[in-house]
């Protein structure tokens, strides 16, 4: 019985790549989603997708990782960037990603998952029929047989989709002109994995190929190898996240004896977070001096003055940062947020402005619609807390609390405000079911 349930285990382990886990840590940063969204459009020209469909967003989860889960979003680990040695070796799997996009592999996925889990419960009803009817050991073995070849059904049709992905990534980068030895780069660091992965003689369990056999399919890519790209966007994001995620000792050691922007970044990043305040802000204004234009210094410059209580400098250190990057909507969200912080009604209109700006252009941030109703109630407007409520809860997916307050706000409205008609359509949404897994 030990072997069934170990042989379930393994064939369920499969299935959350496409449900995958619905409480995620997300990393929602200006800068890096900036520059994987200008690498995302890129690749989408070239697999003639459209560009303005790309975008990337960055899971908090140091392993070396990244999917599509239907659409056209790519989900990046932020182990992918802080592994990765060059950019090329992260162009490789976001192209190899929107290889699965190309080819509809989520959606024809889900379809050979359901033929495996079919295949897996018909074998188990037949094994326990065989087993009720007196013959236990024969029952076992219909049921391992069956689940045997459910898990080999479906991780067969995975890789089949991961070798077509792979080959549509190596044509994008050559489309680019990225290098291919960020494909090499990836299957080394994958190899180095493999080796602590306990597949054994279960190799057909695997969702991708074997990386040897996955070299080996690209081999005529890599005969006239491309020098590596040099790209400082990709080590400065990779710098940031290095320094907030990894211990500050460790991105010391990390950065050790480096005098470069990225390592100057980092280590601003790792003194603030070793409470050394001081230090960190010689260095980020080192970072505006040698770049005076670049919005993201100025950004982080006005978080370390915010988040030690010094709000006016804050705030003009993130006016500065708008100047050079005006669709920045989270760097707007915590302008208007350190506005608020003041306690000035003045500033509490201001913050109303950039706030109705930010929404204006992304709906669902749920803080943003919090502060929103702060801002409303800070200048004498009650009327329209209401409405902001509603709108705070419809972009945390709570349609029901939305609606008692969308009916709330129609009582303290104008008729004619685009408000009024805005809680009309909240109103007006049916609340969708529990899905079942």
């Amino acid at each position: 019985m030990k072997k069934i349930f170990k042989l379930f285990i393994l064939f369920f382990l499969i299935i959350p790549q496409i449900c995958f886990a619905q409480s995620v840590s997300l990393i929602r940063d200006t800068e890096i989603e900036n520059v994987l969204n200008s690498y995302a459009q890129k690749i989408f020209k070239s697999a003639h997708l459209d560009p303005k469909n790309a975008r990337v967003l960055i899971i908090n989860d140091d392993s070396f990782n990244a999917f599509v889960a239907g659409g056209q979003t790519i989900f990046v680990h932020s182990g992918l960037i802080t592994q990765s040695t060059h950019v090329d070796d992260l162009i490789f799997v976001l192209s190899h990603e929107t290889g699965h996009i190309v080819g509809g592999h989520v959606t024809r996925g889900i379809g050979a998952l359901e033929q495996a889990n079919a295949t897996a419960l018909i074998s188990t009803i037949l094994g326990g029929l065989v087993a009720v009817a007196g013959r236990p050991d024969a029952g076992v073995a219909v049921m391992m047989g069956g689940n045997s070849s459910a898990a080999g059904l479906y991780t067969s049709y995975r890789q089949t989709e991961e070798s077509a992905a792979d080959r549509i990534a190596a044509d994008i980068m050559q489309k680019t002109g990225y290098s291919m030895q960020g494909f090499q780069n990836t299957m080394k660091l994958i190899k180095r994995q493999d080796r602590l992965t306990p597949y054994g003689d279960l190799d057909y369990l695997r969702t991708h190929p074997l990386t040897q056999n996955r070299v080996s399919a690209l081999s005529r890519f890599l005969k006239n190898k491309k020098p590596l790209t040099q790209d400082i966007r990709f080590d400065l994001i990779k710098a940031k996240l290095i320094g907030f995620l990894y211990p500050p000792q460790q991105t010391f050691d990390v950065f050790k004896n480096q005098n470069t922007l990225p390592a100057f970044y980092a280590r601003a990043i790792a003194h603030y977070r070793n409470r050394n305040l001081s230090q960190s802000l010689t260095l980020i204004d080192q970072l505006i001096k040698a770049k005076p234009d670049y919005p993201y210094f100025h950004e982080l410059k006005a978080q370390f003055l915010f988040e030690t209580g010094q709000i006016e400098p804050a705030i003009h250190s993130y006016k500065k940062a708008l100047q050079f990057i005006s669709n920045a909507p989270l760097i707007r969200l915590s302008l208007a947020q350190a506005l608020l912080e003041t306690g000035s009604q003045k500033n509490a209109f201001k913050a109303i402005t950039e706030l109705k700006n930010i929404l204006s252009r992304e709906e669902q941030i749920p803080f943003a619609w919090q502060l929103l109703a702060t801002a409303y109630d800070r200048t004498n407007q009650p009327h329209l807390i209401p409405y902001a409520m509603a709108e705070l809860y419809l972009a945390q997916k709570n349609i029901k609390n939305a609606q008692k307050m969308a009916q709330k706000a129609l009582t303290t409205l104008s008729k004619e405000s685009p408000e009024y008609i805005r809680a009309q359509d909240i109103l007006s949404l049916s609340i969708p079911k529990k899905k079942q897994f």
